[in-house]
């Protein structure tokens, strides 16, 4: 017997092709939430339905980018967006482009000049060098972002009921 939420039993009837109805029988009991379920019956999803396909798995929306992440580096030395500044759009932008566009070199020379740009406008100093790290870390640690996101997201899917 496995007690559970319904909505997990639902998950795992979509992992394989089922509809909640279709493996209703195998539900012992309910209460407003949980579930108890007989997964030794018959009804019980353990298999995938005869003929289902199942869909490729696609890696989930990242919430965040490389631009997020630079974002967020910057916010680290006390640099945060102004209202003038084209930092939230840039920040966009990279992450519309994604990790793979922003590592190309023509890319990070066009964020380290806006990064240049906004620090002359703010009587920062700024070294080329430097802003190439902050640029790579930033791709880096998205990187390392939607690998979580992607390892949860699966871990979800197997996890359930």
């Amino acid at each position: 017997m496995i007690s559970c939420h319904r909505s997990h039993l639902a998950a795992r009837c979509r992992q394989r092709g089922y509809t909640l109805d279709e493996v209703r029988a195998c539900i012992v009991s309910e209460d407003e939430a949980t579930i108890t379920v007989d997964e030794t019956h018959p009804a019980y999803p353990a298999k995938p339905k005869p003929g289902f396909v199942p869909p490729v798995p696609t890696p989930p929306v990242p919430s965040s980018g490389p631009g997020t992440e630079l974002s967020k580096l910057l916010k680290r030395f006390g640099i945060e967006p102004t209202p003038t500044c084209k930092c939230r759009a840039k920040a966009a932008q990279m992450n519309a482009w994604g990790c793979d566009e922003c590592a190309k070199p023509e890319r990070i020379d066009e964020v380290v000049a806006v990064m240049r740009e906004e620090a002359k406008a703010r009587s920062l100093p700024f070294l080329d060098a430097a802003g190439r790290v902050l640029v790579r870390r930033a791709i880096s640690n998205a990187r390392k972002e939607l690998a979580r996101a992607t390892q949860a997201a699966t871990a979800e899917g197997s996890d359930e009921a």
